[in-house]
């Protein structure tokens, strides 16, 4: 009966927004079962994102799709993109979500919905105005950094690994008016600590993701190892910002957002969600556009 209710109301929304029924992505094996198998092995590959550009070639913009026996919807379309992160967000739960990533990410806005994440934004967004950082100067050193070790290297460069330095140094100075420098002495920074160890625990969220309810199936040592480093990094941010007076520190972003968190946990999270965020998506956009 409950599904029955669910079903309908889905497609009383569908009529009042005049929604036509999406394509559905057809699976050769009960409870979608080929498609997991599927992804895994592209994921295995390095073809990941080959395949799920394939799955939007073939089926358009929107699809809808079993998996492990859960309807599912995808999309690319901007409108529903737009509906779910702006316009009609508050109609829109995370499921699962803040179960699945809460072990690296910890209660930051990523993992909170309502009144936790109308707080979180509120506290967070003001620190993020155009004003505070139309000076691009800050991007300089850290660029010249990238540019010498491009210019001075031989081979074959990796540059999504750069990138990822470069986004690091960049967002600790945005942020905390200090760059931890990672493109010049990565090791005595820990940001090769940090960086290996917030691979492994994204690794492993993105995998707990693909099971969706059955993501506690994965979660071992490794995992939980990496996101206890991934916390100890930003632990060290806090602590070394904190301890600094105002006329060290021109930068008053933490010290502004500790004002408003309730404990050390609550503020570390809010760290580690900004750092992802400031450092792994743009990095990523770099290399992809690239």
């Amino acid at each position: 009966m409950l599904l029955a209710n669910i079903e309908n109301a889905d497609i009383a929304v569908g009529i009042r927004h005049g929604c036509q029924p999406p394509a559905r992505l057809i699976n050769q094996r009960p409870l979608g079962i080929d498609r997991l198998e599927q992804i895994f092995r592209a994921d295995a590959e390095s073809r990941l994102m080959e395949l799920f550009l394939s799955h939007f070639r073939q089926w358009g913009g929107t699809f809808e799709q079993v998996f492990l026996g859960t309807q599912a919807f995808v999309t690319i379309e901007p409108a529903n993109l737009k509906a779910i992160l702006s316009t009609n967000f508050k109609d829109w739960g995370m499921g699962p979500r803040r179960n699945i990533t809460i072990s690296m990410f910890g209660d930051g806005i990523f993992n909170q919905e309502g009144t936790a994440w109308r707080h979180s934004r509120d506290i967070l967004v003001p620190q993020f105005l155009y004003q505070y950082y139309r000076d691009l100067d800050v991007l300089r050193n850290s660029v010249d950094d990238l540019i010498d070790i491009v210019s001075t290297a031989r081979g074959v460069v990796d540059l999504q690994a750069l990138f990822f330095r470069l986004t690091l140094d960049v967002t600790t100075a945005f942020l905390f008016g200090e760059s931890v420098q990672s493109l010049k002495a990565p090791k005595s920074t820990g940001e090769e600590t940090f960086a290996d160890a917030f691979n492994t625990a994204q690794t492993y969220v993105a995998r707990r993701f693909r099971l969706l309810d059955l993501y506690w199936l994965i979660g071992e040592k490794k995992f939980t190892q990496a996101c206890d480093r991934v916390r100890h990094f930003a632990d060290q941010i806090i602590d070394r910002n904190l301890a600094q007076d105002e006329e060290q520190n021109g930068n008053d972003f933490l010290k502004s957002v500790n004002k408003n968190m309730a404990d050390r946990p609550a503020l570390r999270g809010q760290i580690i969600n900004i750092l992802v965020a400031g450092r792994d998506t743009t990095a990523c956009l770099l290399s992809w556009t690239l």
